[in-house]
C-alpha cells in the first residue's frame, strides 16, 4: 500500500482497496490473538461490535475503531463502485491510524 501510494494518481483505487483489506486483516489478527477466533460476519457492524467487546474486556480505549468503521463503511464503494474512489489518501490515512491504534492498544499480543 505504501509503495503504491507514492504514485497515488496512478494507483488510487489499489491503495484504497489495500487500505481496507489491511485493516480487516489486522482486525482479524487482534481478535485471533486475544480471543482465539475472528469475526466471520458479512455484516461489518457485528465485526465492529466484536472488536468493541474485545476492547472493553481488555481495557483498551475503543476510539481507534472509528478508523476501521470508516473503511468498512466505504468498502463497497471502493471495491465495486462505478465511480472512481476519490478518497484514497484518506483511506490510507484511516488504515495507518487503525494500525497505530491497534499496535498501541494490543501491544502485548501484536508485534511490529
Amino acid at each position: 500500500m505504501l509503495l503504491l501510494a507514492d504514485d497515488l494518481n496512478s494507483f488510487d483505487a489499489a491503495v484504497a482497496l489495500l487500505a481496507v483489506h489491511c485493516a480487516i486483516s489486522l482486525n482479524d489478527a487482534v481478535q485471533i490473538a486475544v480471543t482465539g477466533k475472528r469475526s466471520k460476519y458479512e455484516n461489518h457492524s457485528q465485526t465492529l461490535a466484536d472488536l468493541r467487546r474485545v476492547c472493553g474486556d481488555n481495557r483498551v480505549d475503543s476510539k481507534g475503531i472509528s478508523h476501521l468503521a470508516w473503511l468498512l463503511t466505504n468498502k463497497t464503494a471502493i471495491s465495486y463502485g462505478d465511480k472512481r474512489f476519490t478518497y484514497a489518501m484518506l483511506a490510507r490515512d484511516k488504515a495507518e491510524r487503525f494500525q497505530a491504534w491497534a499496535y498501541s492498544g494490543f501491544r502485548r499480543v501484536l508485534r511490529a
